[in-house]
């Protein structure tokens, strides 16, 4: 057996049609209780920061029922392939803007780190919305 033969006819390869979905990040958080007054206070921190910045706030939506106590959603700005980076040029403008607020990234640190001391647990999901017309999801 030969092998098949080559068909040439110069035109290049059809790209891939995104669908039309926005990502998000979401993180499902239970606190240790006892600490909501201080949460609050670094959770308006971080929204003061999300201003100074220019991004967008992400979705808190306060859990009435079921083990988490707090889902937060993060729009991906540049869709799923942003899992693949480092960083992103909101995140890095909005690291620049808590950092000069809270006085250097060293009091950041110690703000995050405070604010994971009040977590009992945390998981982080991938998700994402689309139009109604797009059925297959």
């Amino acid at each position: 057996m030969g092998a098949a033969p080559v068909i040439a006819d110069d035109h290049a390869e059809a790209k891939p049609e995104m669908r039309d979905q926005t990502w998000y990040r979401v993180n499902l958080i239970k606190f240790h209780p006892g600490n909501g007054e201080r949460i609050g206070e670094i959770i308006d921190m971080f929204d003061a920061a999300d201003k100074a910045a220019g991004v967008d706030s992400p979705i808190i939506m306060h859990m009435n029922t079921g083990a988490w106590d707090m889902a937060v959603f993060f729009k991906m700005q540049h869709g799923i392939q942003q899992m693949g980076w480092r960083s992103t040029p909101e995140g890095d403008k909005w690291d620049a803007a808590f950092n000069e607020m809270v006085g250097g990234e060293d009091e950041a640190r110690k703000i995050f780190a405070e604010f994971q001391s009040f977590v009992a647990a945390e998981e982080n999901h991938i998700g994402h919305i689309h139009p109604d017309e797009d059925e297959e999801g």
